[in-house]
């Protein structure tokens, strides 16, 4: 096969060069109007308002009422790298305001029919500019209040392969409720209003804070949220955080911030989930509105065309301070989930039993039994319901106890506290065992001592393919040591297999835990149910097992009311 000459290399036109960046910027009609409201926010305008039709491929008109701009400046500010927001590369280390690059005007207008009218403060009249395609067709003087209108209109016209690609109008109109929205919890102080095909979507008047985050999440969420409110290595997060039961099975009502500016950060969302664990179930996602303030020196925003990613000079830092903002929240909140079921969920009685033929399923209790201890709130026991559940009487009325739950909660934390006192987890059997492995888990128990030993396992070889069993851990002396031990094998190949050696010694720590709790089904003696009870009241998290379910849940005393027509 004969090679032919290398392409020759040549500089694109100046039309082509502006549809690449904007591609770049212009992803779809979201972006325009993040980038149009951001320029407005930075204009200091008070009162922004957003009009949109065809999901934004038709029509996207942003009119403000900001600083305007000057009627000389017009012409540049739709031209690529015209900015009057920064002057030297010196400003690029403590950028300010939201939006710098210098492309979203142009590469807007390269996409687009585009029309600005502007007006500065003062009465030096208005100016009006239309750009079709990146090309300059006319300027003129108007009359005009100061501020500025943005018209956008047909929108990737001379692209249609960007239009091809844009998601269904349902879609793409959600994605710009969606910028509004980040953008309005940012800026409480701002009016902000959106409109579609003519009918008023959002609005948002100017307020408190609070009020703003009621209006976006909903009053609802807002009433059972936390408010977060630390600083810490010169980075302050404040925001809300909802409660474990508003966990949502998407990330959609995530809500980030790095001075005052949305932003999606792997890193940041991880540091939040880390503070999240074993706070809500697997699947599950917080919702969360966190803002973090730092000096702009440490803070690089100009690492994504469109403004949504940052770098920090240390990541490590952030990391710490917003995982431990968070987890504190929540380690002072008092997270006990109450539940609630309609009326027509009580059951009506068709026929009656003989009183002798009932189960017993409710173990009473001495009335004068008390759980008053740690984070849990003051209680009095009641019983035990199917061998499963611990019932007690609170001050908001029922509150029902997960028996396995809660004492997986306490062990865990208890082995825990004893590897971080390095003290002993094992209890020395009377009677060394020997017990027979299978050929992949002698392999297993050699690869792995360090970690059963840290567990509590105190194993001795003994023979091939068998080890003496000296120890077990403490937690589990009372149940089945040959059974928790292979059960941890068996996870312990699944890690190896999955590649997740670093999570291995969590992982088994909570089959440990999990395993040596009582079970669903096994009947307490009032002195256990007390006991666990004040054990858990002295435990970090009471309110979660480590898989993210409640331990415990309060039937309100004005819903069983309810249910009697007292209310």
């Amino acid at each position: 096969m004969t090679v032919g000459a290398p392409p020759r290399i040549h500089l694109l036109s100046q039309i082509v060069a502006d549809r690449i960046a904007a591609g770049e910027v212009v992803e779809r009609p979201a972006s325009v109007v993040k980038e149009l409201v951001e320029n407005a926010l930075d204009a200091g305008a008070t009162d922004v308002a957003v009009d949109v039709e065809g999901a934004g491929s038709a029509l996207i008109r942003v009119a403000d009422n900001g600083s305007g701009i000057h009627p000389d400046d017009l012409r540049l500010a739709v031209q690529r790298f015209a900015t009057s927001k920064i002057t030297g590369a010196d400003d690029l280390m403590v950028v300010q305001t939201l939006g710098f690059r210098g492309e979203a005007l142009p590469s807007i207008a390269a996409v687009s029919h585009l029309e600005v009218t502007t007006a500065p403060r003062g009465g030096a009249g208005g100016r009006r500019i239309r750009v079709n395609g990146g090309t300059v067709e006319a300027e003129t003087s108007v009359g005009a209040p100061p501020g500025t209108v943005v018209t956008v209109r047909h929108l990737f016209f001379n692209t249609p392969a960007r239009r091809k690609f844009l998601k269904s109008s349902a879609r793409e109109f959600s994605l710009i409720v969606d910028v509004l929205q980040r953008l309005a919890l940012a800026h409480p102080l701002v009016a902000l209003r959106l409109t579609h095909e003519g009918d008023e979507v959002a609005h948002y008047a100017a307020g408190m804070p609070s009020d703003r985050a009621a209006s976006v999440l909903g009053e609802r969420v807002l009433a059972q949220a936390l408010p977060v409110g630390q600083t810490a290595d010169g980075l302050t997060t404040t925001g809300w955080l909802g409660r474990p039961e508003l966990a949502r099975g998407t990330r959609r009502q995530q809500y980030l911030y790095v001075n005052r500016r949305p932003i999606s950060s792997r890193m940041l969302s991880a540091a939040v989930e880390q503070a999240f664990a074993q706070i809500v179930p697997a699947g599950r996602h917080p919702v969360y509105v966190l803002f973090i303030d730092l000096p702009a020196q440490a803070v690089d925003v100009n690492v994504h065309p469109r403004k949504l990613e940052v770098r920090f000079d240390d990541d490590h830092r952030v990391f710490t301070a917003v995982s431990r903002a968070v987890r504190e929240t929540l380690r002072d909140a008092r997270l006990l989930r109450p539940v609630a079921a309609p009326s027509s969920a009580v059951p009506v009685l068709s026929g009656v039993l003989p009183l002798e033929s009932v189960p017993a399923t409710v173990t009473q209790v001495r009335e004068a039994d008390l759980a008053t201890s740690g984070r849990l709130p003051a209680m009095r026991l009641l019983g035990q319901l199917h061998r499963t559940y611990l019932l007690a009487q609170g001050e908001a009325g029922l509150i029902v106890i997960d028996q396995h739950a809660a004492h997986e909660r306490v062990l865990y934390e208890r082995i825990l506290a004893a590897r971080r006192r390095g003290a002993a987890a094992s209890q020395t059997l009377i009677q060394p065992e020997p017990l027979a492995l299978g050929p992949g888990e002698s392999g297993l128990v050699e690869h792995h001592a360090d970690v059963l030993r840290v567990l509590g396992f105190d194993l001795e070889p003994f023979g091939d393919r068998t080890v003496l069993l000296r120890g077990v851990p403490a937690v589990a002396a009372a149940g089945s040591a040959e059974h928790l031990l292979r059960d941890l094998l068996a996870q312990a190949g699944e890690e190896v297999r999955l590649g997740a050696a670093d999570s291995l010694l969590e992982r088994l720590t909570i089959t440990t835990a999990c395993r040596s709790a009582v079970r669903a089904g096994d009947p307490l003696s009032t002195e256990q149910m007390v006991h666990l009870l004040r054990d858990l009241g002295t435990a970090e998290d009471p309110f979660t097992c480590f898989h993210g379910r409640p331990t415990m849940v309060v039937l309100p005393l004005e819903q069983v009311e309810r249910w009697f027509l007292r209310r």
